[in-house]
C-alpha cells in the first residue's frame, strides 16, 4: 500500500468519532479508560428516549473532557418552543456546540417534520452551534424516496452557504466502499460541497451486523453480509472492517476532490470491543496484508 493511503489511515484512526446512548453511558459511567478525549462522541436519542436522558449524558460527558454531538430527530420534537427548550439546554447546560440533526424515526410527534425545519428555525445560530451535521443515505433509506432525498442534499447545500455555523453530512452505516463511492459520485452531480464522515460499523458477529443491516433497510449491505455468512458457523465470526478502512483511506488518497473527511463507528459489538480493538490498532504498527486487512 503507498504511504500516503497509510497515512489517511492513520488520520482516519485517530480523529474517528463513535456513537453511544445513554444507557450504555450509564452502564460504564465514564469512558476516560478506554477512549482519548481526541474522538467526538456522538449521543443517540431513540423514539423511545427522554430528551433529559440525553442532556444529562451530554454534560457528564463535557465534564470528562470529550466532544460532544447530541443527535436531534426532528419528528420526535413537540414544537418550536420543544425544540428551543432541547438545543438550548444542550448549549447553555452541557456546553455543546456540535449537533447533528436527523429526520428520526418512529411517528410525527408535532408540527416538525424534517431537518430543514429545524435548520430553518435559526436556533442553532441563536445557541452558537459551530458544526451541524445533517443525515446521509450512501443506500438510499426505507422511509423516502430517493427522489426527495436528493432534494434534501440540494437544499442542505443551499441553506449552508449563508450561515456562521459548518454543516457536513454524516452517514448512516456501510459494509463496502463501493456504496460510499458510487453514492459520492452521484453527490457530485447534485453539486454537493458538504464534507462527509463516513458512518461504518465496528467489530461485531455477522449476525449482529446483519440485524442491523436488516431493521435499517439497508440493502445493498445485507447482501454483502448474507454471502459472508453462508452457513450458520460463519454467523457468530467476528466481523471487523479492516478492508472497508483500507478501502476508504485509498479512495480518498487517490481522489483529491472527495469530500470524504472521517469515519464514524458505530458500536454495534459494544462500546468496549470496538474502542479495545482501535486502541490495539492505534498503538500497533500498521500493515496490511494481500486482502487489505490489519496485520498486528
Amino acid at each position: 500500500m503507498s504511504k500516503e493511503t497509510l497515512n489517511i489511515v492513520k488520520k482516519f484512526l485517530n480523529t474517528y468519532s463513535i456513537e453511544t446512548t445513554p444507557n450504555v453511558y450509564s452502564k460504564y459511567g465514564g469512558f476516560t479508560d478506554f477512549l482519548t478525549k481526541n474522538h467526538d462522541i456522538y449521543i443517540t436519542y431513540l423514539p423511545d428516549e427522554n430528551a433529559n436522558n440525553v442532556i444529562n449524558t451530554a454534560k457528564k460527558l463535557k465534564k470528562e473532557g470529550y466532544e460532544v454531538i447530541p443527535h436531534l430527530p426532528a419528528r420526535t420534537i413537540v414544537d418550536k418552543n420543544d425544540l428551543e427548550k432541547y438545543v438550548g439546554e444542550l448549549a447553555n447546560e452541557a456546553g455543546c456546540s456540535k449537533i447533528l440533526i436527523i429526520g428520526g424515526g418512529g411517528n410525527q410527534a408535532g408540527n416538525i417534520s424534517s431537518t430543514m425545519d429545524v435548520l430553518k428555525s435559526d436556533l442553532l445560530s441563536k445557541f452558537n452551534y459551530k458544526f451541524v451535521g445533517v443525515a446521509g443515505h450512501p443506500e438510499g433509506s426505507p422511509d423516502i424516496s430517493n427522489k426527495n432525498l436528493d432534494l434534501a442534499i440540494k437544499e442542505k447545500n443551499e441553506f449552508a452557504k449563508n450561515v456562521n455555523f459548518q454543516m457536513y453530512i454524516a452517514t448512516q452505516f456501510f459494509f463496502e466502499a463501493r456504496s460510499l463511492i458510487d453514492w459520492e459520485k452521484h453527490l457530485n452531480s447534485l453539486d454537493n460541497k458538504l464534507p462527509i464522515h463516513a458512518g461504518i460499523p465496528g467489530p461485531a458477529s455477522i449476525k449482529t451486523l446483519i440485524n442491523y443491516a436488516r431493521s435499517c433497510g439497508i440493502g445493498n449491505s445485507l447482501r454483502f453480509l448474507s454471502k459472508q455468512a453462508f452457513n450458520l458457523t460463519k454467523l457468530a465470526t467476528l466481523s471487523t472492517p479492516d478492508k472497508l478502512i483500507y478501502d476508504l483511506a485509498n479512495y480518498a488518497n487517490t481522489n483529491k476532490s472527495s469530500n470524504l473527511e472521517n469515519i464514524h463507528f458505530y458500536a454495534f459489538g459494544g462500546m468496549k470491543k470496538t474502542t479495545d480493538w482501535l486502541n490495539l490498532l492505534d498503538n500497533s504498527e500498521l500493515n496490511f496484508n494481500d486482502k487489505n486487512q490489519f496485520v498486528l
